[in-house]
Formats: structure tokens, C-alpha cells, sequence
């Protein structure tokens, strides 16, 4: 992040690939904090509006986030097989993932598990047009822990797990969830028809190699695993996640489910996005099908930044 100067605009330069860059142009600075946990930054951008800036990486725009976080919250929900009451999310500062899931009518209980306090923090000051006092609804419980730890040491079930998360970079603190051992113990904390959806990194097929790996690892675990990727353009590639779960509701009736149990409209989820999850380019399927690398604690997996 450049410092301000009075001839010329803030620069934020954000790094693709070791080849590629893309600067964004800063309006303003909000808030730029070193927290015990990773270096935040809020800034107002001439394209994409607020956003929110962790290690470097552009983690949310106020632009175009709804694209993120509707294909986040609403795929796992629509195709988890019975009503999903009990909502784990694992990350999420922001509180967008929690706002998404609140509008489903069934939902009774939200726990988001967050390590950074501080930057939970600066995100309910600064980014209200995300939460929208989401934060503070009777459902939801925030524990400002290590995932890992609360998942190990909780008693409970849930319906619908939900994974935003940070890449993991190296030396920073998401690595290990992205494990084949934490996955087999979020499996243990899965209600029978439970389902989990993760971030997993970029989509574009120069920077693939987290997300196939990942979803490789979720393979391991999981009866049935689907990628599904969407354009983002603050993020400038295809972004990918992954769906995964012993069973999944039938395709052809989890878009009538959704406007069912959704309160008020969509920016992006409609009956296409729905139908297309896991219809993948050919590229992708033979990508998907070649044997990658497992992640396990051992062996982590670190995205590029």
C-alpha cells in the first residue's frame, strides 16, 4: 500500500501470480491496522467502492460482494437435503455471510467463529453496508476463537457448515482448516444430511492449484463433492468454491426450495446459477479428475499470495 501523496493517487498493488499484478485506485484510506493476527486495511476504492483488505488480498468490495457471499450461503442451503436450522461459519468477519443466511425463514441458531477480534471489530464500524446489523441479531453467537480448537472441543451438530476463510498463506492462520484432518472432524460435527461449502481459492486455470487440491482433499472425506465457480470482478478471475456432503437435495428441486425459504430478492442466485452448480467447462472436469495433491497438516497446500 503506497502512502498518500498530494501529487499523485494512492496505489494499492495486489499480486496475481508472480507474473501478474492488478493496482486498484484508493479514494481514501478508512482504517489501516496491524492486528495479533493478519494486517487489515478499509479503504474506499474508485471502482469497487469499501472494501476490505487482509494481507495484501482483497477480501470484499462493497461493489459486487453479494456475488461472493449469495453463491456462499445459498448453494449449501438450497442443497442440504432437510431444513437447515443450526448454522456453523467458520470466518465471515465481515458479517455478510451471516446477513445471507439470516434471510433464510427456517434458520434458528448462527455461531460464527472468528479468531480476530479486532478486526470483527473494525468490520461492525466500518462496513455496515455489509452486515447490516446482522452481528447483532438474537440468532446469532460469535466466539472469537481458533476454528480448529471450537470444532474440537464443541459437542454440537450442525446442519450447514460454512467455510469464509482466508487463503491460506503461509505463516498465516487459516492453513490447517483447509485439512484433511480438520475436514474429517467438521464431518463428525455434520447432522446426517448435513452439507459444507467452502471459498476455495481462484477458479482461473493459472492459479488453480489450491482449489483443485482442496477439493481433491474434500473427495477424501466426503460422498459427494462439487465445484462451482462465478466471475467476481473486484477479485479479476473466476472465484471457487466447493460444495460438499453425504447427500445432497435433488437438483431439480433446490431452486423452488430456495425462493420458498428466502426472504426478498437475489442480486445473483437464480434458477440457472442453480442448475449450472458442478456443470463445469471441460477444462475444469479434466482438471478436477487428474489426481492432486492432498492437504494435511503435514503437507499444507498455501495459495500463492
Amino acid at each position: 500500500m503506497k502512502a498518500p501523496s498530494k501529487k499523485r493517487k494512492i496505489w494499492f498493488k495486489e499480486r496475481f501470480t508472480p507474473y501478474e499484478i492488478h493496482w486498484h485506485g484508493i479514494r481514501k484510506i478508512i482504517k489501516r491496522i496491524k492486528t495479533e493476527f493478519q494486517e487489515l486495511v478499509i479503504a474506499d476504492t474508485y471502482s469497487f467502492g469499501r472494501c476490505l483488505i487482509l494481507d495484501g488480498e482483497l477480501q470484499s468490495a462493497l461493489f459486487d460482494e453479494k456475488i461472493y457471499h449469495e453463491m456462499l450461503v445459498h448453494i449449501p442451503m438450497g442443497f442440504c437435503p432437510r431444513p437447515a436450522k443450526k448454522i456453523l461459519v467458520l470466518g465471515g468477519g465481515e458479517g455478510a455471510t451471516i446477513r445471507e443466511i439470516l434471510r433464510w425463514k427456517k434458520v434458528e441458531s448462527v455461531s460464527m467463529v472468528d479468531i480476530d477480534r479486532e478486526t470483527v471489530k473494525f468490520c461492525m464500524k466500518y462496513l455496515s453496508d455489509w452486515h447490516r446489523n446482522s452481528f447483532f441479531d438474537a440468532k446469532v453467537k460469535i466466539f472469537y476463537e481458533d476454528a480448529y480448537s471450537f470444532v474440537k472441543n464443541s459437542e454440537e451438530k450442525w446442519d450447514v457448515i460454512i467455510m469464509d476463510l482466508p487463503c491460506p498463506l503461509r505463516g498465516g492462520p487459516a492453513y490447517k482448516l483447509y485439512s484433511l484432518e480438520f475436514l474429517k472432524l467438521l464431518k463428525k460435527h455434520l447432522a446426517p444430511s448435513g452439507v459444507i461449502a467452502s471459498q476455495a481459492g481462484s477458479g482461473s486455470m493459472i492459479d488453480i492449484y489450491f482449489h483443485l487440491a482442496f477439493y481433491r482433499t474434500c473427495e477424501k472425506v466426503f460422498k459427494n463433492v462439487s465445484s462451482y465457480q462465478i466471475f467476481v470482478p473486484s477479485f479479476d478471475v473466476p472465484w471457487a468454491f466447493v460444495l460438499a456432503g453425504n447427500r445432497f437435495r435433488r437438483r431439480d428441486s433446490v431452486w423452488n426450495w430456495i425462493r420458498k425459504n428466502v426472504r426478498d430478492k437475489f442480486f445473483t442466485v437464480n434458477r440457472d446459477v442453480v442448475s449450472d452448480i458442478g456443470n463445469n467447462p471441460q477444462h475444469i472436469k479434466e482438471a478436477l479428475s487428474r489426481n492432486g495433491k492432498i492437504i494435511t497438516l503435514k503437507k499444507p497446500v498455501y495459495y500463492f499470495k
